[in-house]
């Protein structure tokens, strides 16, 4: 394999999980209980935010997120929450230290929030290649390998154990993502996230 490569082990269903980080609350400004600092799989996610409407829409105002990229870099960005519906970061994130809402303004009863993980673990999120999956346990689900513009590839479920190589490489636009419903035991290999 020409250039760096990394191996990124995922062998946890890749589902949204929409309680991850902070499970059903009151909205309130300020500081969330952080729940898990992390996706339940290897490599990053994109985080969501879902608000649960009570009496009226509240004003949900932003989300503040703090923590960590997959490349190890913290980072912080501030998402626009939508009333009864659910917003979705734009950066990656491996994990999480911190959540604060603010301008939130109640409207009749206190609404809910939730944050998780959105559906697909992301174990690289800059343009990169991918040069090959191994799968170290017969697949229990079809693995979707995509990256911002299509799919990549698509192994069928009960897949025999191997290496499925794409030498001398598949170029992708970042993020490269990779979608199963089942606990499959597989490893990635492809280039590293690199540093902006």
């Amino acid at each position: 394999m020409a250039g760096s490569c990394i191996a990124t082990p995922i062998t946890a269903s890749t589902a949204a999980v929409v309680n991850r980080f902070v499970v059903s609350v009151n909205m309130a400004n300020g500081p969330y209980t952080v729940a898990n600092a992390s996706p339940p799989w290897a490599g990053g996610c994109l985080v969501t935010a879902t608000i649960t409407a009570n009496t009226g829409n509240d004003t949900p105002g932003t989300l503040g997120i703090t923590g960590t990229g997959i490349d190890g870099r913290g980072q912080t960005e501030t998402i626009t929450l939508v009333a009864a519906g659910t917003a979705t970061s734009t950066r990656v994130w491996r994990t999480i230290t911190n959540l604060n809402q603010n301008g939130w303004v109640i409207n009749g009863g206190n609404d809910t929030i939730t944050v998780g993980c959105a559906a697909g673990a992301i174990p690289c999120d800059t343009d990169g290649t991918l040069y090959g999956i191994v799968v170290n346990t017969t697949a229990a689900a079809a693995v979707v390998v995509s990256d911002a513009n299509k799919t990549i590839a698509t192994l069928k479920a009960s897949i025999a154990e191997g290496h499925y190589l794409y030498g001398p490489g598949v170029d992708f636009v970042g993020p490269l993502k990779v979608s199963t419903t089942g606990a499959n035991d597989i490893t990635v290999l492809a280039t590293p996230t690199r540093g902006f």
